[in-house]
């Protein structure tokens, strides 16, 4: 009888494993079920936000946003451990930030780089966090983030400073930022990061943009170094002016070059039209700005222009990102002041939605997040009334800011700086 039930339990199991072979759907499932739980393994817990392991003796990811300029911090394992990290270097422009976690003598369980390149529109692919702050610990101590499935539904989108990312319908929300997006195999090929909203509605719409994981890879080096000061920079070329008009999707035309700078010295003219980065095809300006965006400053590429018919290669180093074409925050007079932040006019109040690296913001200790309440005593509510202010002053002057972070009222004094040319 004990044999017959034994026979019976291996009949059933073979049954259940040739049907799962057979049933596109159970395949599915399955693979995203071995999936799910290899990336749960590898994943950080950062306070309200979300990481990811890297390597075995701790390196992990997270976004700039989530971690700011924290240089320690402590983060929860998926085992239920709680390590301390600190952080290694942070690309607050891309929105990134490396930490390290110190594990001892025991290796950590990380994630592999894929090829981000090779995503194809409509892919599977798995997003990984903790939405909301909602995982708790488990009746086995672990601590389980959320998973979402989701496809590609775009790749090398140029999202102001997420220069070349992947947009994803998986779910993702609050709480997601800084965690993995990974292919069905496993592989890591994005870090979370934004999401499109309506509204002023922070929860997911379908539209969601992640890091592309060879943007990572471009960095890492450097960044494992401690960069320059615990930072690291974006690349462009100065003095290389791309038109906004159509191209019919044959490449990015040169508007202009401003004579000694780098894409003078590198060889542009005016007329050129960029078709290829390195091995990255160009069909418009935005795609180009993507394109070079996924490199850090100081990174030789190699360009390729068609001029009267023929193609020319043209080798540049690229200059650190300072165009700040994106920040509104600047004064209209002919000086050209600078004080190179973003606000957005939220419910919460006017909040800092973006510093550049470097900038007198920068520079003052004003901080993504913070809530700017009064600009040299008086209340401001609008982006304009701080753009007017700003307007009245020249490159050298102070600026009082005051802003709210968390609990605390902060009064920041910043020095006006001079943009530099387009």
């Amino acid at each position: 009888m004990r044999d017959s039930v034994r026979a019976l339990a291996v009949l059933l199991a073979m049954s259940s494993a040739a049907w799962a072979q057979a049933d596109p759907a159970a395949r599915l499932q399955k693979k995203i079920e071995e999936c799910s739980r290899h990336v749960s393994e590898r994943f950080v817990f950062f306070g309200g936000g979300s990481g990811v392991l890297i390597s075995e003796d701790g390196y992990c990811l997270t976004n700039h946003h989530v971690a700011g300029t924290l240089q320690t911090t402590k983060v929860t394992l998926f085992n239920g451990k709680t390590l301390n990290a600190r952080l290694v270097c942070t690309d607050a422009l891309g929105d990134l930030s490396l930490f390290k976690i110190d594990p001892g003598e025991d290796k950590l369980p990380y994630i592999q780089m894929g090829d981000s390149d090779k995503l194809e529109m409509g892919q599977y692919v798995i997003a990984c966090g903790n939405p909301f702050g909602i995982t708790q610990r488990e009746l086995d101590s672990k601590y389980y983030p959320t998973i979402t499935l989701g496809i590609v539904s775009a790749i090398h989108r140029n999202q102001q400073t997420y220069f070349d990312c992947i947009q994803t319908d998986a779910s993702v929300n609050p709480g997601n930022s800084g965690g993995p997006l990974v292919t069905l195999d496993g592989n890591l090929v994005g870090i979370n990061g934004r999401i499109a909203t309506r509204y002023m509605n922070r929860v997911n719409s379908g539209v969601g943009y992640a890091i592309p994981s060879n943007q990572i890879k471009n960095f890492l080096p450097e960044m494992k170094t401690g960069g320059t000061e615990g930072k690291i920079y974006h690349g462009q070329i100065k003095g290389l002016a791309i038109t906004t008009a159509l191209t019919d999707g044959q490449g990015a035309r040169v508007a202009g070059v401003r004579a000694g700078t780098t894409a003078q010295k590198a060889g542009f003219q005016t007329g050129d039209m960029v078709i290829r980065v390195n091995k990255a095809p160009i069909f418009n300006r935005e795609r180009l700005l993507g394109a070079i965006g996924t490199y850090p400053e100081n990174t030789e590429i190699s360009v390729v222009v068609l001029r009267d018919s023929e193609e020319v290669k043209l080798p540049v180093t690229l200059d650190r990102f300072i165009d700040g074409q994106y920040l509104p925050i600047t004064a209209r007079n002919k000086s050209r002041g600078y004080l190179g932040a973003k606000l957005e006019e939220k419910r919460e109040g006017l909040t800092v939605d973006y510093v550049a690296p470097g900038s007198p913001a920068d520079n003052c200790g004003l901080r993504e997040g913070d809530i700017l309440t009064r600009v040299d005593g008086l209340p401001v509510r609008t982006a304009e009334e701080v753009i007017s202010r700003i307007g009245e002053l020249s490159p050298g002057d102070q600026l009082r800011l005051t802003v709210q972070r968390g609990t605390q009222t902060l009064n920041l004094k910043a020095t006006i700086g001079r943009r530099a040319e387009e």
